[in-house]
């Protein structure tokens, strides 16, 4: 144990730290870790009760005064030839119990590691970020590893393990105080996706020699009840900061396709925590929703162990502004920009204990004075590579760039009746890679849009194993809501029955599908930033329904979506569905994907909803092209015969806005939009007062 007068040297150090530990006051008369070493020695103590008494002497505070004081690192990763950057903050060394001059290091669990990180904030490191560590530890010690043996996991060889690496830190003493960063004296329980390869392990990586090397490699062969004497908890807090000024989260980061290599080097981990003793829940059922045209709301399914919500905004789904703690009896959010998209993410946050839960999903909303929002709800919460639970980004981007407001929720928010279907004049349903494991639609939600598509609703579905589960897979009560309500027939679990090959799909009958051009619609194939879709359902329609897309086979009898408009079986009005068999988020690029739902919009709504009171006329004999289109700033308009009078050219944002007017003297005219936003505009040619013609034209940058 640490000699008495390493209390001193620590005393007479003076290093700033900007970032402590969440943890009560240490009690003068706390246990030594030598003491409390002593306590838990016996070998008739069981694991639940040893786990018991650390995390009790945590609670108390009983930790030396060095670990109290967080340590800056800095990961970094190129994404997209620019260099980004994570700022977080790790705990000084393993976590020990004790006073600065007698600290015992404890090996434990990922359940009591979890327990723990749940208290103070904070979680694990990944096998990247424990590298990162490595390589900004000031005291690099060398490994000391004892012969393998049986007595290796019981606490007199953790006691006899914690002494050498006591002489070993007492080397770098006085030039490096203890409070700076150590590594090399442990391996480190990390968090990775092999902790859901298989049910209840542990993984551990890394302790590093002083070369750069590593003894363990990432495994997860032991259980969760296992630890020896070499398995350290590393604490880091999850709040962090994304290059030097956007306020986020460790496990954020890890959640997002477009961050996640900057702290893992295994891709994203959809679930960077351990399914242990996470002290609140994380939030499932809430909904996002308009409340004045300066404000949106949330409504929450109550939870007694909450007292707040820690809420994450954004206008562009990437970069969130530092939350805001606001009580769960008033889950307004103030202050916004009227008619603009925003995206908000949430904690479940304990003001007795300080406990937050880990993030929620993303969902989507736009305050306004209007009343015509659609719905997204999401539905996708099965745990697969590349699922990051934020795909109302992609799907709320396409409505808002449609000039479709739109408000969501959590598919548990219909079944808890926190939010009702009929509401709304259309549903967009996600369901991505959703399957038998989770079940596409339970049966309470079959009711639900069954009751919805009855009574005149529109709906749009889309996902990739919907067919799989509910026919393929499903009861008889499934395969006749799959029949009845989304109007298919189930072919196969992938075009030709072969995987991961066929990733487009093609406009077809031309004639009757609501996607007026033969274009080429591309899904991802785990390259274009969503996730691979390699099992999209093969279909037909059926009852009714009619086929809009088929995959790009020789089989051109295999669809990809299909459309119905008419009375649902047990129905009274007129409902509409399109039920797109692979996940719209996945379509590529976004101006094919915003062009998609326009699509659908329109067969929806009729064209005057998504051109905000512009309709698209027919054009006149001298007919008008634009190209490129899509473009990177700049286009031309041409018509195909000379003008007998100038024309007037004013292009209008999707919202209706004109932004752009001049007027047209020649056959042809170069207009530079440079300076405009990404996005779909509409050029509209007049003749004095009489439209000529108005045409989409897309910006792409």
């Amino acid at each position: 144990m640490k000699k008495l007068s390493l209390l001193l040297l620590l005393l007479l150090s003076t290093v700033a730290f900007t970032q402590v530990l969440n943890l009560p006051a240490r009690s003068k008369t706390a246990l030594s870790g030598s003491q409390f070493e002593a306590t838990i020695a016996s070998s008739g103590l069981s694991l639940t009760n040893r786990e018991n008494m650390i995390y009790a002497q945590i609670v108390a505070g009983n930790v030396p005064n060095f670990y109290r004081n967080l340590d800056s690192v800095t990961s970094t990763a190129t994404i997209k030839s620019i260099k980004q950057k994570v700022t977080y903050y790790v705990a000084p060394d393993y976590v020990p119990i004790g006073i600065d001059s007698d600290y015992f290091l404890c090996p434990m669990s990922p359940m009591l590691a979890t327990k723990i990180g749940s208290l103070t904030g904070m979680t694990l490191c990944t096998r990247k970020m424990v590298g990162d560590v490595w390589s900004a530890a000031k005291v690099k010690l060398s490994p000391q590893p004892i012969a393998p043996g049986p007595l290796m996991s019981t606490v007199p060889v953790f006691a006899h393990h914690d002494s050498l690496v006591d002489s070993a830190r007492d080397n770098f003493l006085p030039a490096h105080p203890l409070g700076q960063l150590v590594s090399g004296d442990q391996k480190d329980v990390v968090i990775s996706n092999l902790i859901y390869n298989t049910a209840n392990r542990v993984v551990i990586f890394g302790w590093y020699y002083t070369n750069g090397t590593y003894i363990q490699p990432m495994t997860n062969v032991h259980a969760d009840t296992y630890m020896d004497y070499s398995h350290g908890i590393r604490l880091v807090q999850n709040n962090c900061t994304l290059n030097d000024s956007i306020p986020t989260t460790i496990q954020s980061v890890l959640e997002a396709s477009t961050e996640d290599s900057i702290l893992s080097d295994e891709g994203v981990i959809a679930q960077p925590w351990y399914p242990y003793w996470i002290t609140l829940k994380t939030p499932l059922s809430f909904a996002l929703l308009r409340n004045t045209p300066t404000s949106l709301k949330l409504v929450i399914k109550n939870d007694t162990g909450v007292t707040h919500y820690n809420i994450y905004t954004s206008t562009d789904g990437v970069n969130y502004h530092e939350y805001v703690k606001v009580p769960k009896s008033n889950l307004v959010i103030p202050g916004l920009t009227t008619d603009k998209l925003y995206f908000v993410k949430i904690m479940a946050y304990d003001s007795l204990s300080g406990a937050t839960s880990s993030m929620s999903e993303v969902l989507a909303a736009v305050p306004t004075s209007r009343n015509d929002s659609s719905l997204l709800v999401s539905g996708f919460e099965r745990v697969v590579v590349g699922n990051t639970y934020n795909f109302t980004i992609q799907h709320g981007r396409a409505l808002y760039a449609n000039n479709k407001y739109t408000e969501s929720c959590t598919h548990k928010a219909i079944t808890d009746k926190l939010v009702s279907l009929k509401n709304y004049s259309a549903v967009d349903w996600i369901l991505g890679e959703e399957s038998t494991v989770d079940s596409s639609f339970t049966p309470a939600e079959q009711n639900y849009i069954a009751t919805y598509l009855q009574h005149g609703g529109y709906l749009f579905t889309s996902g990739s194993e919907i067919g799989y589960d509910l026919s393929g897979a499903g009861s008889a009560a499934d395969k006749l809501f799959y029949s009845n309500y989304l109007k298919a027939r189930y072919i196969s679990d992938a075009p030709d029955n072969t995987a991961s090959i066929y990733y487009s799909s093609i406009v077809s009958p031309l004639g009757t599908s609501i996607f007026g051009v033969k274009d080429t619609v591309n899904f991802d194939n785990g390259t274009h930033g969503t996730y691979n879709v390699n099992y999209p359902d093969a279909i037909a329609p059926i009852n009714g329904a009619t086929a809009d897309l088929h995959y790009n086979t020789s089989i051109d009898t295999e669809y990809a979506c299909i459309h119905y408009a008419g009375v649902f079986n047990g129905g009274t009005k007129t409902g509409k569905l399109v039920y797109m068999s692979y996940p719209f988020e996945t379509i590529y690029p976004a101006a094919t994907r915003d062009t998609v739902m326009k699509d659908i919009l329109i067969f929806f709504f009729g064209k005057q909803a998504i051109y905000t009171g512009i309709d698209e006329a027919l054009t006149t004999s001298n007919s008008t092209i634009i190209y490129p289109n899509p473009n990177n700033g700049s286009f031309t308009i041409k018509c195909s015969q000379p003008l007998q009078a100038p024309l007037q050219v004013k292009i209008y944002d999707i919202s209706g806005r004109m932004v752009m007017e001049e007027t047209m003297q020649d056959q042809e005219k170069l207009i530079n939009c440079s300076y405009f936003s990404r996005g779909i505009y509409l050029v509209a040619l007049y003749d004095g007062e009489v439209l000529q013609s108005i045409t989409r034209v897309v910006v792409v940058k």
